[in-house]
C-alpha cells in the first residue's frame, strides 16, 4: 500500500507543476522545471544511494544546494514574491543538514522532517504563485514577469 504522504506528495507535486507549465509566467514555469529536476535529482540518487537519517543525506544536500541556487537566481530577476518565499524554505531545508552534522542527537524522523517540509512547502508556494500570476493577469491584461535592471 502507498505511503498517504508519498501520495499527497505526488498530488501536489502534479498539480503544482502542471498549472504552472500550462498557465504561469516564465518566472512559474523556471520554478517547476526546477523542481521536477529536484525531484528527478532526488530520485535517481535513490537508485544509487538508499536515503539516510543517521547521517548527513549527501543527496538531499546537493538537491537543496541546487534549489536554493535556482530559487535565488529566479528571486533576483523576477518581479515575483514567491521566489523569495521558496528561497528561503529551501535554505531552511539546507541548514537542516548542517545541523544534523552538527548534533548527531537529533532524531532521525526530525531530520526526514526538517529536511523534506520545506520542499513541500515550496510545492504549495509555486502553486499559490501561479494562481496569483493569473489574476494578475485576469486584472490587468498582463503581469511583467522580469525586472529591468
Amino acid at each position: 500500500m502507498l505511503d498517504p504522504r508519498f501520495v499527497t506528495f505526488l498530488a501536489v507535486l502534479i498539480l503544482s507543476v502542471t498549472l504552472a507549465f500550462a498557465r504561469g509566467g516564465s518566472p512559474e514555469r523556471y520554478g517547476a522545471l526546477a523542481i521536477v529536476l529536484m525531484t528527478l535529482l532526488q530520485f535517481a540518487s535513490r537508485l544509487v544511494v538508499p536515503p539516510s537519517y543517521l547521517s548527513v543525506d549527501l543527496a538531499s544536500v546537493i538537491v537543496d544546494a541546487f534549489a536554493v541556487i535556482t530559487f535565488g537566481a529566479i528571486a533576483l530577476h523576477a518581479r515575483r514574491a514567491w521566489p523569495i518565499w521558496a528561497t528561503s524554505l529551501q535554505l531552511l531545508s539546507l541548514s537542516s543538514h548542517f545541523a544534523r552534522e552538527v548534533d548527531k542527537r537529533v532524531p532521525a524522523m526530525v531530520y526526514a522532517i526538517m529536511k523534506s517540509s520545506p520542499t513541500f512547502l515550496v510545492l504549495i508556494i509555486l502553486l499559490l504563485g501561479t494562481l496569483a500570476h493569473l489574476r494578475r493577469v485576469r486584472l490587468h491584461g498582463s503581469d511583467p514577469a522580469w525586472k529591468v535592471w
